[in-house]
């Protein structure tokens, strides 16, 4: 294929969001708490915000950090990069400064943009000159480009810069559990992918709107974003996952999906004052049914709803494959792999595992990431044999749908025998005063590691281990069943910002208080 026909096969994420402001440039865009954007707004403000970069130096290839909660000005910059054809490289908002200076020094991003209630997280770097130019979205600010002046004076005409399929689009970071955070590379092609695969999974038209509490520096925040802007949809920015807020703002605006994932789900569920608001919009929602089936069959039987259970990833899409139950339905746990992505349930040689025996989950498509930023060797680990290794465990079903076994770094090994801890945690959240359940390894000097499981009780429940433990003799063999059971509220539990359980946090926080006992 030469240049030009290969040019003229491309589509980019750039390419989607153009389309979507002259479709649907009447259309409400954007909305939040106390405003709104159309889509024509949208490209107006995005292209101002593009023109006053390159003003500032920042051309195709630089990257620019973005700092900050989820808010309508996040957006513009998405857009803004995209024309450029610059990088968005996007930082945690609840990363350590130390953590956020070290993805500034090996990101070396030209800018950064930055919430005003953020600028604190910038103390390691803010007397350095690692980072060129500095912007604010809120407010003057010593030191700081101000956000609204700096767009008012540009004009609003795209820059005339040619964008490439394969052009790096953004940089999102993963919540790994060791090391310093990796960051994935998402290209414009991929990311355009992802916003097509979610419009045809999910039936996405413009009636529908998205609850954006949700992170846009994750893939669940970013790729729901991409996939209302191209189906002409409303996407309300929430700084918060605030479960009254997100039913005015569900009410106000008949939104219709968003992930309800651990710890938002119940405080959706349990609100006092979630009756007193019409939720009848909502269609759908996403999250994690493997992880508390019963509260996910009393959301959906509550608000009337459909649930997909999601599997997912960074570096491939946060749709990989997904379960789905209606209205009162307990979960099945079967997931169906989505389009555009080839799934290979692996053994170690990378052969395909027989049908219903476990194996790695290796994916390749045109969604997944260019590789991690500046990083050879995670790189070649991760692509090793020609496919995303994602480090999940998988089992395919007689029905070609596949479920979900654990993390391959979370294997204990107790006896010489080898435990998953998700298996135990799914016996354990079947008890219907169960809300939330995780299980890991705990170091024993007769076994070398033993089953360890924090419990989280449902509202009202009651519930001892010594019941626990006669269920689970019930459902499990000897060698998988927890020697050690504690019991924790919700709120003691420490989650990533999407809502996933921190399984090692939790594990040295049990191991200390334990060691502390003896």
């Amino acid at each position: 294929m030469d240049d030009l026909s290969s040019m003229a096969s491309q589509f980019t994420l750039n390419s989607l969001f153009v389309r979507s402001f002259r479709v649907f440039s009447k259309r409400r865009a954007i909305t939040s708490e106390t405003s709104s954007l159309t889509y024509s707004e949208l490209e107006t403000r995005s292209h101002r915000l593009a023109n006053a970069l390159y003003a500032l130096g920042v051309g195709k290839g630089d990257k620019v950090a973005v700092l900050s909660e989820t808010r309508s000005e996040y957006v513009e910059a998405y857009c803004a990069l995209s024309s450029l054809g610059a990088i968005a490289l996007t930082i945690n908002i609840r990363f350590h400064p130390d953590e956020v200076a070290y993805c500034l020094r090996a990101g070396a991003p030209k800018a950064i943009i930055v919430s005003g209630a953020l600028i604190s997280s910038l103390s390691a770097v803010q007397d350095s000159d690692e980072v060129e130019f500095r912007i604010s979205f809120d407010g003057p600010t010593e030191g700081y480009l101000n956000y609204g002046t700096l767009i008012a004076r540009e004009n609003p005409h795209a820059p005339a810069v040619e964008i490439l399929a394969t052009d790096i689009y953004n940089v999102l970071y993963t919540s790994g559990t060791t090391g310093r955070p990796k960051g994935a590379m998402i290209s414009q092609g991929a990311a355009a992918v992802r916003a097509m695969r979610l419009a045809q999974w999910f039936s996405l038209t413009p009636e529908d709107g998205f609850i954006g509490w949700l992170p846009l520096f994750h893939c669940g925040g970013d790729e729901s974003l991409y996939a209302t802007i191209l189906t002409g949809g409303a996407y309300c920015t929430l700084r918060k996952a605030d479960a009254e807020t997100m039913f005015k703002v569900i009410e106000r605006d008949r939104l219709t999906w968003t992930l309800l994932l651990p710890g938002v789900i119940t405080d959706f569920l349990h609100h006092p004052r979630r009756k007193y608001f019409d939720l009848s919009s909502m269609r759908f929602a996403i999250g994690y049914a493997n992880m508390m089936p019963n509260v996910v069959t009393e959301l959906t039987a509550s608000v009337n709803i459909d649930f997909y259970d999601a599997f997912g990833q960074t570096e491939a899409s946060y749709l990989v494959a997904h379960g789905f139950s209606g209205p009162g339905e307990v979960p099945s746990m079967a997931k169906t792999p989505s389009p555009l992505m080839e799934i290979r349930i692996a053994n170690d040689d990378l052969s395909e595992a027989p049908i219903g025996v476990p194996g790695e989950c290796l994916v390749r498509g045109p969604s997944v990431m260019s590789g991690y930023l500046d990083d050879p060797v995670a790189t070649s680990e991760v692509f090793s044999g020609g496919w995303l290794h994602t480090g999940d465990i998988l089992v395919r079903n007689e029905d070609g749908t596949l479920s979900y076994v654990d993390r391959k770094k979370y294997l204990i090994k107790t006896g010489g025998e080898n435990v998953y801890p998700a298996e135990v945690e799914n016996v354990i959240a079947r008890m219907p005063q169960v809300q939330e359940v995780c299980v890991f390894g705990i170091a024993d000097d007769h076994w070398g590691e033993v089953v360890s499981a924090v419990v989280v009780l449902r509202p009202g429940a009651l519930l001892g281990k010594e019941e626990i433990l006669r269920w689970c003799k019930d459902h499990l063999g000897g060698y998988k069943r927890p020697r050690e059971i504690s019991f924790m509220s919700a709120n003691q539990l420490p989650r990533s910002t999407t809502g996933k359980l921190q399984r090692h946090l939790l594990a040295s926080i049990t191991n200390k208080v334990q060691n502390d006992q003896n």
